[in-house]
Order: structure tokens, then sequence, then C-alpha cells
């Protein structure tokens, strides 16, 4: 049973005391006793439930190969929340630089759902011979056009 003190207040020095040491039953009582909030810190930041589960997962994961190098300082929550807020900048951070479009999700336009379609802004085979003949008799009209000029 965790350690409170004379004002009831939970003491968590005993449990990272021993977690430190590999004691898992201590990480697993720390991690249920703060994954709520540290759950609801990355749900308010990322505004969205599975970056928020996948925060909370990186926080513990973090906390526990890092939990050596806690000194101490500050209280274990005050750290977790740390690792917490850090999480949860990187998943936005990573979900900004990710412009990638899955193409075989439907999009929902509220009334229906439309297939992806992607626009090939490539010439079609017509429009190249066309764009390479127009290039020809330019140049073609550039070379007389120069030669007619030194004639005169």
């Amino acid at each position: 049973m965790p350690a409170t003190t004379e004002a009831g207040v939970f003491d968590e020095s005993e449990l990272v005391a021993k977690a430190r040491t590999g004691d898992l039953e201590a990480f697993n009582a720390l991690v249920n006793r703060y994954e709520r909030k540290i759950y609801r810190l990355a749900k308010h930041i990322t505004q969205n439930d599975e970056d928020a589960e996948d925060v909370l997962q990186e926080t513990f994961l973090k906390a526990y190969e890092h939990l050596k190098d806690f000194q101490g300082q500050s209280k274990f929550y005050t750290w977790i929340v740390r690792i917490g807020v850090n999480e949860s900048l990187m998943k936005l951070r990573k979900r900004r630089s990710d412009r990638t479009v899955p193409l075989d999700e439907p999009v929902d336009t509220g009334e229906d759902t439309v297939a992806r379609e992607i626009a090939v802004w490539d010439e079609n085979p017509e429009q190249r011979y066309s764009r390479e003949e127009l290039g020809k008799i330019l140049d073609e009209a550039v070379d007389v056009g120069g030669v007619l000029h030194l004639v005169e």
C-alpha cells in the first residue's frame, strides 16, 4: 500500500525508489496512479483519442527507460507530466509534418461518400507532340529571322 503523509497526501518517493531498483510492481503502481491524468493531459493537447493513447504509452515507456536518470529534485508526477507534454507536442509536430492522405479511404462529404481520385497533371501524348511541334516552328522562325536580319 502506498505511503501517505500525516496530512493524507500521497507520498510517491517510496514507490519511485523501489521502481528505480527494478521493482515492476512499484512502477505499475505509479502508472496506475497517474495514467488517467496523463491521458487527459495528452487528450487536451492533441485533441485526439488515438494520439492521446499513443502519448500515454510513449510517456510511460520513456519514464521507465529513463527512470535511473530521475534525480528526485522534483516530484515524480511533475517529471512524468513534463514527459507527457513533450510527447504530446512531438505528436502534434509529426501530425503537422505528415501531409499524407490515405488513398484507400473514401471522402465523407456529409451527404455522400466519394472515392478519392488522383489528378494527373502530365501532358498527354497529343499535347506533348503539339508543344514540341510549336517549339520547332518557333526555333525555325527565329533562325530564319536571324538570317534575314543578317542579309539586310
